[in-house]
């Protein structure tokens, strides 16, 4: 791995770190807090940019991660705020990333 994959990489796992911990009380904490709101987009859009600026190379030896759905999605958080879903951005910080960052463990190995 490059080290400026590796360093987009530790960017995208920081984040989901900190996603788990703005997640870990719950749905009903999430829902009545627009801070948490906020934050779990903003994290959500590192890991779309960071995900974005890997190399194709990297891309290429991990074909399991659905790059381009991570890049779009950082696209709707930032230019199409006004469709955003607050139950997919749920199941997407509680299901998708911990299962993204599960992948990405891999790449140390």
């Amino acid at each position: 791995m490059s080290r400026a994959d590796d360093l987009r990489i530790a960017d995208v796992r920081e984040a989901a770190q900190q996603l788990a911990t703005l997640v870990a009380d719950g749905r009903e904490a999430f829902d009545t807090d627009w801070m948490r709101q906020r934050a779990t987009e903003r994290l959500l859009e590192i890991i779309g940019e960071a995900s974005n600026a890997v190399s194709d190379e990297f891309k290429s030896d991990h074909p399991d991660v659905p790059w381009r759905h991570v890049v779009n999605l950082r696209h709707l958080l930032a230019h199409h705020y006004h469709r955003v879903d607050s139950d997919q951005i749920w199941t997407i910080a509680t299901v998708s990333v911990p299962a993204l960052a599960r992948e990405l463990q891999s790449t140390d190995e």
